[in-house]
């Protein structure tokens, strides 16, 4: 029997989605995100998707929390269901393992703050791009909530890794150390391209501090909660990756 390892779910993903009618934007996110869930079935010795247990997606989701915002755990979650429906529905296995399976149930117990989809849309919109550091405030937070980066992830870009033809974004040495490309979206791309000057060299970070050095991620968080006090969604227990 042929195992169905990862490349041949990532394909199966590709193809499914595709005859669902899903846009290509949407596809490619799923893909990036479906790959770090891949990887963890990997490193836990399972190279068939038809081994793979509510246990499993437990415990990855349960690695997950301690990377990602909870916005980026809910959209890791609905990337998740979409593959084992389409799974089901292409009669590839013969047991949906996230009947009922939610976050709410590996909540540990802090108290955590999440902006609203409105809240952040209030948050973008308040950064003001013609004020000293607005234009490149706008770019980063908008490239961090559209394409599910860590902080870390932006201090560290480069821009060499950005292509904006093709909207993309190469991460080197993202969680477990390991390199992806994540899609950007079109407002995204707009607002990297406003902020970036032209015949900048590819080895210069991406987003530079106003000293001119590569922005840290305490910088980054501290511009978060500059606008965030600006567009009135400051409250305790809320982070950048809120």
């Amino acid at each position: 029997m042929t195992k169905l390892g990862s490349s041949w779910s990532l394909g199966f993903f590709h193809r499914a989605s595709l005859a669902e009618g899903y846009r290509k934007s949407t596809i490619d996110t799923g893909i990036s995100m479906l790959r770090g869930f891949l990887s963890f079935l990997e490193r836990e010795g399972i190279r068939d998707i038809r081994e793979v247990s509510r246990g499993n997606i437990v415990s990855y989701l349960e690695e997950a929390r301690g990377t990602y915002s909870m916005r980026t755990l809910i959209s890791l979650l609905v990337v998740l269901r979409r593959f084992f429906t389409l799974l089901m529905r292409n009669s590839k296995i013969l047991i949906y393992p996230m009947e009922n399976l939610n976050l709410r149930e590996h909540d540990d117990g802090r108290r955590k703050e999440h902006l609203t989809p409105e809240e952040a849309d209030r948050f973008l919109e308040s950064i003001d791009i013609y004020q000293r550091l607005g234009l490149r405030d706008r770019a980063l937070f908008e490239l961090i909530y559209s394409s599910a980066l860590r902080a870390s992830e932006a201090s560290n870009s480069l821009i060499g890794d950005l292509h904006l033809k093709t909207r993309r974004l190469l991460i080197r040495g993202g969680k477990n150390g390991e390199d992806r490309v994540v899609p950007i979206t079109e407002i995204s791309a707009h607002y990297l391209e406003l902020y970036l000057p032209p015949g900048a060299q590819d080895s210069r970070p991406l987003f530079l501090s106003s000293n001119n050095t590569k922005l840290l991620r305490h910088g980054i968080n501290d511009r978060f909660h500059y606008w965030a006090r600006r567009s009135k969604v400051e409250r305790e227990g809320l982070s950048v990756h809120s």
